[in-house]
């Protein structure tokens, strides 16, 4: 019998096994990072050694901070090759290049845990990170084995291969709020997470190496921004578009009285790098101003993104204007949207290695928007209150 193995979070701090589809379902919690990095525990050795795991679609390898590793943060779980009578440590050394830094280190061999299902499984063991991975532990890499720096079985390629699940695909469901809710199947797929009614829209991939589809591009009403190709990235935390099309997109946010610059931030919410201000004080005023955003994959299938889908929050000031943290960003790549955890967190995404598709449900996120309220001014009657009231102060 093939297992559908499923992390995510059932019961805070617990782990729960349940049939679904004669299926055995496994769950574990996802941790959200600010909506900036999805991670998830396994443990690995004869000790079970319990390590944290970004959740990466956009690489491929397996990589675990070694005790031993420079450059990590102390808080870091790491692990422990010595502690584990099941670990192969070898010679063979790797190093990649991400976009938060360099990784290197030596290929390890050991036992490796989802939840209660064990399997073996190889992996990178980190001697040295630099960069924000230095704070965040070890990577879960859930591209094709293609473009692996490790020539041996990917974790999904394991999990298949020793027969654990039926075919090589996994869906993904990212909560919007909350620091626990998110969930990844192994395997399997529940609709649940999709909005009632929905059916899997299936894409096939451009590519044999990546979850990249062709598109025609962005639209706002009927104003279409061509962009060829789309990549889904769960690690980018952004739905990053090429410059050409963001620059175009916000002349049409002006012309409906959304004036939106570029700002880089180095702190969530604000890690994204288009930032907006529109004339309105309500959750349904901001709403109304903010344009819905669709992406036109081809005649029959459009994703659409309403404004609580792209905007973080808002800060209402002084009572008659908002200032809002979106989930847009601009690059300097041509003709590459990356769809990350923004988009993500709007749709159930399926990756499909088997059929080489990725299929696309709305999900259930029941979106509102963060509002704040600040006031740079007291208008003279608060001002004269505020007198008033130390007045009284005085007098009693």
């Amino acid at each position: 019998m093939f297992l559908t193995l499923l992390l995510g979070l059932l019961y805070e701090g617990k782990s729960v096994t349940y049939q679904v589809r004669r299926h055995t379902t496994i769950m574990d919690p996802i941790h959200d990072i600010h909506q900036v990095e999805y991670r998830v525990e396994m443990q690995f050795g004869s000790m079970k050694q319990q390590m944290e795991l970004i959740i990466d679609t956009g690489s491929s390898d397996l990589w675990v901070p070694s005790v031993e590793a420079r450059g990590f943060y102390n808080y870091v779980k790491r692990y422990d090759c010595t502690a584990s009578s099941t670990c192969i440590n070898t010679d063979s050394s790797y190093s990649i290049y991400y976009d938060d830094g360099p990784i290197s280190g030596t290929l390890a061999w050991d036992q490796v845990w989802i939840h209660n299902i064990k399997f073996n499984q190889s992996f990178l063991l980190i001697e040295r990170a630099n960069g924000n991975i230095a704070s965040s532990g070890g990577i879960l890499g859930l591209g094709f084995n293609s473009i692996a720096a490790n020539p041996n079985p990917s974790i999904l390629e394991s999990l298949y291969q020793q027969k654990l699940i039926s075919k090589k695909y996994f869906s993904l469901y990212l909560k919007d709020e909350g620091e626990y809710g998110s969930y990844i199947l192994f395997g399997g797929i529940d609709m649940q997470f999709a909005q009632e009614g929905q059916q899997i829209s299936y894409v096939p991939l451009m590519s044999a190496s990546q979850y990249l589809i062709g598109i025609e591009g962005m639209s706002i009403d009927n104003e279409l921004f061509n962009i060829p190709t789309a990549l889904v990235d769960s690690g980018t935390s952004c739905l990053t578009v090429p410059a050409v099309a963001m620059d175009n997109m916000l002349d049409v946010f002006e012309e409906k009285g959304v004036h939106c610059s570029y700002r880089v931030e180095s702190y969530a919410p604000s890690y994204c790098t288009v930032h907006c201000s529109v004339t309105a004080t309500s959750e349904k005023e901001i709403i109304e101003a903010f344009p819905i955003i669709k992406i036109r994959v081809n005649s029959s299938l459009e994703l659409l993104l309403n404004p609580q889908d792209y905007i973080y929050s808002c800060t209402i000031i002084d009572g008659s204007q908002s200032k809002c943290n979106t989930k847009l960003e601009r690059s300097e790549i041509d003709d590459i949207l990356l769809l990350g955890d923004a988009f993500l967190h709007s749709y159930y995404t399926v990756f499909d290695q088997t059929d080489k598709q990725i299929g696309f449900a709305h999900s259930i996120n029941n979106k509102g928007l963060k509002l704040h309220f600040k006031s740079r001014h007291l208008s003279n009657d608060a001002l004269m209150l505020i007198i008033l009231q130390i007045g009284l102060i005085f007098i009693l």
